[in-house]
């Protein structure tokens, strides 16, 4: 069985938080002690003087995570931008060190263990790296999130393609907020080297800013093999 896995996106905005908990709250569901994480996260809300990343408490809150925030998120930044666009506009130096030992210690401490990136692959998290050395580093598998919408196509074969160049391991995709999308379903499949492990359609029920889920988690269970993505 897989040690965990790293849900990365298509795009921004595809809805990796919404996947990722699924995820896990699916492989809890299964009876593992199972951990979150969000590394980095941008457009964290101050809360009573405390920076929160809303991402990181969805995927706390959907698995009753009791796992310290500075564990799970261990590095917040305020400005909604690129990690290191937001570090160097607030004066922040991103110590990745703080990433390392948190997985470890989640690691450690769980079964399996939920790593949700920041945007895409592609995207800067310090000077030297990006977030596919991070999936790198933490020796973990890929779900790619994706979402349905006009470019879809490309930027999924665009990840999945350059995800090989780096030699990551990548379990499958999942396409979200589906709409009317059999063709478009199908093509990814036609021209992807690895499964649409699943689809979900667009959910009013659900919402990551309010911590409210809805039937995303029996839908996942439902209509997701979770078994691909652990195994």
């Amino acid at each position: 069985m897989e040690k965990g896995v790293f849900v990365t996106g298509s795009d921004t905005g595809v809805g990796k938080t919404v996947i990722a908990g699924a995820i896990a709250a699916a492989i809890k569901a299964h009876g593992l002690d199972v951990g979150v994480m969000k590394p980095i996260s941008t457009g964290a809300k101050e809360i009573e003087g405390k920076l929160v990343s809303e991402d990181a408490r969805y995927l706390k809150n959907i698995i009753d995570s009791t796992d310290d925030d500075d564990l799970v998120n261990p590095i917040r930044l305020k400005p909604a931008l690129a990690p290191t666009i937001a570090a160097s506009k607030t004066d922040i130096t991103i110590d990745l060190e703080k990433v390392w030992k948190a997985f470890k210690e989640l690691a450690d401490k769980h079964d399996f263990v939920v790593v949700e990136g920041i945007g895409g692959l592609m995207v800067p998290i310090d000077n030297t790296l990006l977030v596919a050395d991070m999936v790198q580093k933490m020796d973990l598998a890929l779900v790619i999130a994706s979402k349905h919408y006009l470019g879809t196509i490309n930027h999924t074969l665009l990840t999945l393609e350059y995800a090989k160049s780096r030699n990551l391991r990548v379990k499958g995709i999942v396409i979200n907020m589906l709409k009317n999308g059999k063709d478009f379903v199908r093509e990814i499949e036609k021209y992807s080297s690895v499964p649409v492990l699943g689809t979900i359609p667009f959910k009013e029920n659900v919402c990551v800013e309010s911590c409210v889920y809805g039937d995303i988690v029996e839908h996942f269970r439902r209509e997701i093999n979770i078994s691909k993505i652990m195994r």
